[in-house]
Parts: structure tokens; C-alpha cells; sequence
């Protein structure tokens, strides 16, 4: 599929959203008002909210493209080899986080993605390449999945922090510190989710990563050295969202925990 095509395809997927925002609005206030009567007609806005569901799935995980776009750019001759042999590597780790795909935990979620960035480490590895040269790739990958992709996904980036302190909100996080505070697998992780602005520099949310399990996925795999590589995804992520991240240490460099506390950029 085309960069084009893809990104019509996005488009329709946020128009559709809205569209069915808008239906589904109309759709309950004439359910509550008695003069929703034909229920069979509720198939229609279902089937049309699978199918975007669908789609917002597809476009969340086709984050291979932008492994192919950097090792296509370093190495235009020999990149098609190396993605293969990525996939093998790959294919072998989706068996060890397979179970991140039903986790309970939404930290868990992070683990199919951090294994492709493991089989492209474990590729580069055997390349010779050195320690340094992968982490530039690993970053360059990193900007390329979470930098905006346009207005609307900027917008949303931002607003997210505007929320936090909201009462919107507090349901919702509180439900989120359920989730990761429990350890749904071995391999995954477990965390606890801060709002007290003492212990959040004022800013009403934080977390304590308690254990990670990307550093247990890499350290399994004797790769532990690069796990520090992606604890600094997490700063490339928070600015995009208008913050700074502040943490005293990760779990990937030896430290008990990983404390993520932000302030807003000024």
C-alpha cells in the first residue's frame, strides 16, 4: 500500500469517527425519547463501528513501516534482506509476548512493538553493527511511529495533559491504576499510577514503573545492554505531548524502579 493511500485512509477513518460520533449521538437521543423503535436498524452503526474499529487497529499496529523507511535510507541495496531476517527473528519473539495481545494491563501493550525493535537489534547485532550505530537506528525509528502525523493527531497529543487534572479524568486514571497495578503475566508489567501533585512536581500525574517488562523481554534474550535504548522513547513521546519528562532513573540502568514525573515545556 501507497504512503498516499495510507494517508487517505487515515482521513477517512477520522471523518468516519466523527460521522459516527454524530450518529450514534442522534441514535440515543431518539432511543430515549421513544422514537427509536426499529431495532433491527441498530446492525447499520455496528457494522460501521467494527469496520473503523478495524481499521484504527490495522493503522495502530503497521508500525513496520518505519523500521523499513530507516534501514531503507542506510541501507537501499541490502534493506529487503535485513527486514526479512527481521521477521524471522520476530516471528520467534510474538510467541514469548503473544500475551500482551489479551493482557488486562495496557502497559503490556508496548511489548509487540518493542519485540520488532529487539529483532532489529538482534539483526544488527549479527550485521557487526556497533552499539551506538543500532541506537541511532532504534531513534530514528522512534521519532519516525511517535512524531504527529498531522494537525489532528498533534491536537490530540496535547490536549491529553490539558486533561489529566480534569474531572473527566480522575475516573479513568483511577481505572488505568487498577489495571497496571496488577501483574496479568510474568513477562509483563506492573506499575503504580501517582496524582498527588507533591509527588508529581505539582503536575497531578506520574508513575512508577515497579517492573518492566521490556527489560525482562531483552534481558530473557541476553540483549539487556540495549533496553536503555528504548527508556528513551519515552522523552521523544512526552515532548511531543508538550512535556518534559523528569525521572531519577530506570529499571533498564540498574535503578529499583522507573519514575516518570513531568513538567510542562515552557
Amino acid at each position: 500500500m501507497t504512503k498516499p493511500m495510507k494517508a487517505k485512509i487515515k482521513k477517512t477513518v477520522i471523518y468516519g469517527l466523527l460521522f459516527m460520533a454524530s450518529k450514534w449521538t442522534i441514535i440515543a437521543l431518539l432511543y430515549f425519547s421513544g422514537f427509536w423503535s426499529y431495532w433491527f436498524l441498530m446492525l447499520f452503526p455496528i457494522a460501521d463501528t467494527i469496520a473503523a474499529t478495524m481499521a484504527i487497529i490495522y493503522l495502530r499496529n503497521n508500525f513496520r513501516k518505519y523500521f523499513k523507511q530507516v534501514l531503507e535510507n542506510h541501507y537501499p541495496d541490502t534493506f529487503k534482506k535485513l527486514i526479512e531476517a527481521i521477521e524471522i527473528k520476530n516471528n520467534g519473539l510474538a510467541e514469548v509476548t503473544k500475551f500482551a495481545l489479551k493482557s488486562t494491563n495496557p502497559l503490556d501493550k508496548r511489548l509487540p512493538f518493542s519485540a520488532y525493535f529487539l529483532a532489529m537489534i538482534q539483526v544488527l547485532e549479527e550485521e557487526n553493527l556497533s552499539f551506538e550505530k543500532i541506537r541511532e537506528y532504534c531513534l530514528e525509528v522512534a521519532i519516525a511511529y511517535v512524531a504527529p502525523k498531522n494537525r489532528i493527531h498533534k491536537w490530540y497529543n496535547l490536549l491529553l495533559p490539558k486533561l489529566i487534572n480534569s474531572p473527566f479524568a480522575k475516573p479513568f486514571i483511577r481505572k488505568m491504576n487498577r489495571k497496571v497495578s496488577v501483574l496479568d503475566n510474568p513477562n509483563g508489567f506492573r506499575a503504580n499510577v501517582l496524582t498527588s501533585k507533591t509527588e508529581t512536581l505539582g503536575f497531578g500525574y506520574g508513575i512508577d514503573i515497579l517492573e518492566c517488562g521490556i527489560c525482562k523481554l531483552f534481558k530473557n534474550h541476553e540483549a539487556q545492554k540495549y533496553s536503555s535504548i528504548l527508556c528513551e522513547v519515552d522523552k521523544l513521546t512526552s515532548s511531543f505531548a508538550g512535556l518534559e519528562l523528569v525521572r531519577t532513573g530506570t529499571i533498564a540502568n540498574d535503578h529499583s524502579l522507573c519514575d516518570f514525573r513531568f513538567q510542562p515545556i515552557q
